[in-house]
């Protein structure tokens, strides 16, 4: 099995909080909806778009024609306000080069994460583009890096990570996550956000947070390591895998 990072994209590689920010505010005027005040306004990037709507209030056909206004604003150039954080050519390249299988796990949808990294240049890079369902079901960080892990042909089995009932990984295919126990083996993600931390570690997957991206400190000291800078990340990855 090919050594394998999965990696975010919000607040990971891509700077897109300003965009995702106009967006959203287009969003709320669609709906006649108050704009969250600035602290709120801060974590937009990560989570699921639907899930930060629902915490304001929205729901049912308003949450609904609030989603709609903001793809549509994404849709109309929302998408490309952004930039890539530097060191990512480098960084992607390094590990091809080297034989470690790449794959983004991101809740943002496909569609916009594609031409997000299209624009960036560095889309064929990935061997999978793991992203949110456009119009699905698929939305939470777990469920991503679900369906990534068995796509590219790897365990995807659900552990109970806070008592919460899960599979226990009692199967030998991995604990609680982290670095110890019976985490999955060669395969480590990358993020910004502790959705990142909590879904890896739902599936026996160790995570790195970066110090560049919009997560809080708190969020970062979950995490199993954090990396401040790109030659951090890589001597951290390359750690984890076993390299």
């Amino acid at each position: 099995m090919a050594p394998t990072l999965l990696i975010d994209v919000d607040g990971t590689i891509s700077d897109s909080l300003a965009g995702i920010q106009a967006s959203f505010r287009t969003a709320m005027e669609a709906v006649d909806h108050p704009i969250p005040d600035n602290t709120f306004m801060s974590t937009l990037a990560g989570p699921p778009m639907r899930d930060s709507m629902a915490k304001i209030g929205l729901s049912g056909d308003r949450l609904d024609a609030a989603m709609r206004a903001y793809r549509a604003a994404q849709t109309d150039g929302g998408w490309a306000d952004t930039r890539m954080f530097p060191g990512w050519v480098e960084l992607l390249d390094g590990w091809r080069a080297d034989g470690i299988r790449l794959a983004t796990a991101t809740s943002k949808g496909g569609h916009f994460a594609r031409k997000v990294l299209a624009e960036f240049g560095i889309l064929g890079r990935f061997d999978f583009i793991g992203a949110a369902d456009d119009g699905g079901d698929r939305h939470h960080k777990d469920d991503v890096i679900e369906h990534t892990l068995r796509v590219l042909g790897l365990p995807a089995v659900r552990r109970d990570i806070d008592g919460d009932g899960g599979d226990s990984g009692d199967d030998g295919n991995g604990g609680n996550g982290g670095n110890g126990g019976n985490a999955l083996p060669g395969v480590v993600m990358i993020g910004d956000r502790i959705h990142d931390v909590e879904g890896a570690r739902r599936f026996g997957v160790p995570a790195i947070l970066v110090g560049w991206g919009y997560g809080p400190d708190d969020e970062r000291d979950r995490a199993d390591a954090v990396a401040h800078t790109p030659d951090q990340l890589d001597r951290m990855a390359r750690e984890m895998l076993g390299l």
